[in-house]
C-alpha cells in the first residue's frame, strides 16, 4: 500500500473535521463550499437550460444566507478561560530550557498547552510528537487532525502500542522565495525490531529522508540506545488513546451549517416578498414594455392585462422559528458562556457554566496529561529520570470572586510582615488562598524580607530595615487567620 494510506478511522471522521475547518475559517469558507448549501431543484433545472446564464440564481442565494460565526465565538471564550489557568511545572535541571523553548517555532510549555487545547477544542484530536534538534535539545510538534491520516497499533512486550503513525507534512519550494507554494510529503514513524525508526518520503513513496533509529546518540552520532517506543501521543478530549474521540463543538457547529441553509431560504423570501413581479398579457405585437417602477406607465392597448405575482411568505415564519431552534440548540450543546432571553439569578448562571465546563475539565485534564507523558518521553531520551517531570494544571474555571475586607486585611498583613507578598498576590488573582505549611510561608517572608534589603534584630526580634529604622511588628497570624479575621469582622 502506498504512503498515503489512510487508518479507516480517519476516513470515517475527515468530514468532520472538515466541517470543523469551515466553521472556524468563518462565512467565506463556508459559502466557498457548494456542499455546505446545496442548490434547490429549481435552480438545478434552471442551470441545465443554461449553467452560465442561470449560475447567478444559485450565487444570489448562497449570498443572502448568513452564517454566524457561534463556533468561532464559543472557542474564543473557551479558551479565553483556559488562558486564566497557569501549568505547575517541574523539571530535572537540564530540561529547564524545554519550559520557554518547547515548540518547534520556539515558544515555550505553556503556550503548547493552549495550542493543545484549543485544537482538542475544536477537532476533538491533536498528534503531538517529541523530538531532539542536532543540539541534542527536545522539542515538541503539533500536527492538525487532518494531517495525522494514518496509525496502528499492535502487541509490544504485553502491551498495545504504537507501531505506525504517518503525518502528512507541507514543505515550501525553494526554487523562488516570493512563492508560498509547497509540495506535500510523509513523515513517517515505525517499529523495526524494538526500536523506533522514522523517515520521510515523497508523493511517490522514494525516500527523501532515509530511514533512521531513534534514540540516544554518542560520538560520531552512533546509536548508543534505540528508542523502545514511537514518541507520538495523540491527545484528545476524553483521553489520550490513538483512536479518535468525539469533537466538543462539533454539534455547535452542526446547528450553526443548519441555520446557514435555513437562512439561506429565509432572507430569499424576504427578497422576493419585497420585490413582487408583474405580469402582463393580451398585448399587440406592436407593443414595447422596457422600462417598470414607480415612474413609468404602460400602454397595454386595448385587450392588455398586467398584475403583480406576489410571494405571499405563508412559510417565513417557519423557517425563522427553525433558525431560532438552531440557535438554541447550539448555545445548549456548546461552552460558550451567553446571555440567554429573559433573566437569570447568578446561581443559576453558575450551575449552566459548571455544565458547560464539563467538557473543559477533561480537555484541560488529558491535554496536561500529554505534555507531561511528552516531557517524560524526552527526558528518558536525554538521559535524566522521567519520574522527575510533572506538569499539571488544575481546571477551575469559576471567575475568582474576591472579597474586598479579606484583600485588605492580607494587604496589612502583608505591611506588617506577617505572611508573604506571594499569598497575597495569590487571593488576588485566584481569589483563593494557597494552603502552604507555616514553615514554608515564613520562608517565602523571611526570602522576600532579604531581597528587599530587610534585616531582622535577633537582641530584641524588632525588624530594622538597612538605615537602622524600625518596621511595624506584626501580630504574627497566619494568612488564613487574617482572612478569617476579616471575614469575622
Amino acid at each position: 500500500m502506498p504512503v498515503q494510506s489512510t487508518n479507516p478511522k480517519y476516513d470515517a471522521h475527515i468530514e468532520e473535521w472538515r466541517m470543523m475547518d469551515d466553521a472556524l475559517e468563518g462565512e467565506c469558507a463556508i459559502k466557498g463550499s457548494p456542499r455546505n448549501l446545496p442548490k434547490p431543484s429549481g435552480m438545478v433545472e434552471a442551470e441545465k437550460l443554461d449553467g452560465q446564464g442561470n449560475a447567478y440564481l444559485y450565487q444570489n442565494y448562497t449570498a443572502r444566507a448568513q452564517y454566524d460565526h457561534w463556533v468561532r465565538d464559543s472557542l474564543r471564550s473557551m479558551m479565553g478561560l483556559v488562558s486564566r489557568l497557569i501549568p505547575e511545572v517541574k523539571l530535572p535541571s537540564g530540561l529547564k530550557g524545554v519550559e520557554e523553548n518547547a515548540t518547534a517555532d520556539g515558544f515555550g510549555l505553556t503556550q503548547l498547552f493552549l495550542r493543545i487545547v484549543r485544537q482538542t477544542i475544536s477537532h476533538g484530536r491533536v498528534p503531538l510528537v517529541v523530538n531532539v534538534d542536532d543540539q541534542g535539545q527536545p522539542y515538541f510538534a503539533t500536527y492538525a487532525a487532518r494531517n495525522g491520516i494514518n496509525w496502528d497499533t499492535a502487541d509490544q512486550g504485553g502491551r498495545q502500542d504504537l507501531v505506525l503513525a504517518v503525518f502528512r507534512e507541507f514543505r515550501k519550494k525553494a526554487e523562488d522565495r516570493y512563492s508560498h507554494e509547497c509540495h506535500t510529503v510523509y513523515r513517517e514513524f515505525f517499529m523495526q525490531g524494538q526500536v523506533c525508526y522514522t523517515a520521510v518520503r515523497n508523493e511517490a513513496g522514494e525516500l527523501i529522508e532515509d530511514e533512521r533509529p531513534l534514540g540516544t546518540v554518542g560520538a560520531g552520532n552512533q546509536l548508543v540506545r534505540g528508542l523502545e517506543y514511537i514518541p507520538v501521543i495523540y491527545c484528545g478530549s476524553t483521553d489520550n488513546s490513538p483512536d479518535v474521540d468525539e469533537i466538543p463543538l462539533l454539534t455547535m457547529a452542526r446547528a450553526a451549517l443548519k441555520s446557514y441553509q435555513l437562512s439561506a431560504d429565509y432572507f430569499t423570501a424576504l427578497h422576493q416578498t419585497s420585490h413582487p413581479q408583474p405580469w402582463v398579457s393580451g398585448l399587440d405585437e406592436s407593443v414595447e414594455l422596457s422600462v417598470t417602477g414607480p415612474s413609468a406607465a404602460w400602454d397595454l392597448g386595448p385587450n392588455g392585462q398586467c398584475g403583480y405575482l406576489e410571494f405571499q411568505g405563508a412559510g417565513v415564519e417557519a423557517v425563522r422559528t427553525a433558525m431560532s431552534d438552531q440557535k438554541s440548540a447550539a448555545l445548549e450543546a456548546g461552552a460558550k458562556v451567553m446571555d440567554v432571553s429573559g433573566t437569570e439569578s447568578g446561581e443559576a448562571r453558575k450551575t449552566r457554566q459548571n455544565d458547560q465546563h464539563a467538557t473543559l475539565h477533561s480537555i484541560v485534564i488529558t491535554a496536561a496529561a500529554a505534555i507531561e507523558q511528552a516531557l517524560r518521553y524526552a527526558a528518558e531520551w536525554t538521559g535524566y529520570n522521567p519520574d522527575d517531570v510533572v506538569f499539571t494544571v488544575k481546571p477551575e474555571f469559576l471567575i475568582p470572586e474576591v472579597n474586598a475586607q479579606v484583600l485588605a486585611e492580607l494587604q496589612k498583613s502583608v505591611m506588617a510582615g506577617t505572611i508573604s507578598a506571594e499569598t497575597y498576590w495569590q487571593y488576588l488573582t485566584t481569589g483563593k488562598l494557597p494552603e502552604r505549611a507555616y514553615d514554608e510561608e515564613a520562608g517565602l517572608i523571611s526570602d522576600e524580607r532579604e531581597s528587599a534589603g530587610i534585616n531582622l534584630d535577633k537582641d530584641d526580634g524588632d525588624e530594622t530595615d538597612a538605615n537602622g529604622g524600625r518596621d511595624a511588628a506584626g501580630t504574627g497570624q497566619s494568612a488564613r487567620g487574617a482572612a478569617g479575621a476579616a471575614e469575622g469582622g
